[in-house]
């Protein structure tokens, strides 16, 4: 069963330039705040150089650094847009906007812009790494792996390049292989959060759920409130009848990221377990609408529906699951609506 992986981003170059004095002094003020944490004040100091100079390429990257790494992508990319429209081979305003379209879903995007970064960088594994991120946001796994592998390649050691490599196996149902990388990772960085919270999927479908549980609580012991990690932690408790503190979990995910459609999809399975086939459906059908080809989804809602002694609509989404060829939905199909 597959739960949403939280994929790790990668860092966002950051550029300086070499303009008038002040204006030069505002822009190292701002990247020195951003190292430092305060995010409100390099955004001061980045507009002040923009109102000496507003065709300062640097002054917008910087701009555009300090909206990423706020958690405004779309901002973001409008500023790297002017950087790069002041300096037309700015390769690092490219690659930071690359990084911003990968968080704002536009990968193909994304791709793009890391065209001209990878042809002047060929040996950058953060840039074949995020080349194989916005793949994997396409579902493109293969060639997602290739690019990991070649990331790999130039930087053996790095766990979050074992962990990606780890999850493109994990949605290719090769979890051997990514149990390996997961080892890889947390054998170079034991405090790599993604690869307990991966590692804690794969145990949790191998029905494995005390290790499960172990796991998750590691990576949230590393990013405490992590939505991603309370959803899956959710799924786990929920599989091991503890409801109440599933239910907690669920919501607190889903407070932070409501867009998740696989907390929808868990707070429908938790539903189910209790019985409760009306609330059951209703969260089903929350996932359905924001991805409906969800893993496990069309199965546990053909469940929901079958209880509940709406055969039509069980078998709909029976069927569903079968052209997805998820076994128990194959399964289900030939048991009930044959």
């Amino acid at each position: 069963m597959k739960n949403y992986i939280l994929f790790l981003f990668i860092p966002v170059f950051l550029a300086c330039s070499n303009k008038e004095q002040r204006q030069e002094s505002l822009i190292q003020k701002g990247y020195q705040s951003l190292g430092q944490g305060q995010e409100r004040q390099a955004l001061s100091y980045f507009e002040s150089a923009i109102d000496i100079n507003s065709e300062n390429a640097s002054a917008w990257n910087g701009l555009g650094v300090t909206h990423y790494q706020n958690g405004h992508p779309y901002e973001a990319v409008q500023a790297f847009n002017k950087a790069i429209q002041y300096k037309a081979d700015y390769t690092r305003a490219y690659y930071n906007r690359s990084n911003a379209f990968y968080q704002t879903g536009e990968y193909y995007r994304a791709l793009d812009d890391l065209e001209p970064v990878l042809e002047k960088y060929q040996d950058s594994a953060f840039a074949h790494m995020a080349h194989g991120l916005a793949l994997v946001g396409l579902e493109n796994y293969p060639e997602a792996k290739t690019s990991f592998e070649k990331a790999l390649s130039l930087d053996s050691e790095n766990a979050e390049i074992h962990t990606n490599l780890a999850a493109v196996d994990y949605y290719q149902n090769n979890n051997e292989s990514a149990v390996k990388h997961l080892e890889n990772a947390l054998k170079h960085n034991p405090e790599e959060a993604n690869a307990w919270n991966l590692l804690a999927l794969i145990q949790s479908e191998q029905e494995l759920y005390e290790s499960a549980l172990e796991s998750v609580n590691k990576a949230l012991n590393l990013q405490p409130g992590q939505p991603y990690f309370l959803n899956n932690r959710g799924y786990i408790l929920t599989f091991m009848g503890k409801y109440e503190q599933a239910y907690t979990d669920l919501r607190k995910s889903i407070v932070s990221d409501e867009k998740n459609p696989y907390v929808y999809r868990n707070l429908g399975i938790l539903a189910l377990k209790q019985e409760d086939y009306k609330e059951a459906i209703r969260q089903f059908e929350n996932a359905y609408k924001r991805k409906s080809d969800l893993a496990s989804l069309n199965y546990y809602r053909g469940e929901a529906y079958r209880l509940s002694d709406d055969l039509d609509k069980a078998c709909e989404a029976y069927q569903k699951s079968l052209e997805l060829e998820e076994e128990k939905g194959i399964a289900a199909f030939e048991e009930f609506c044959k």
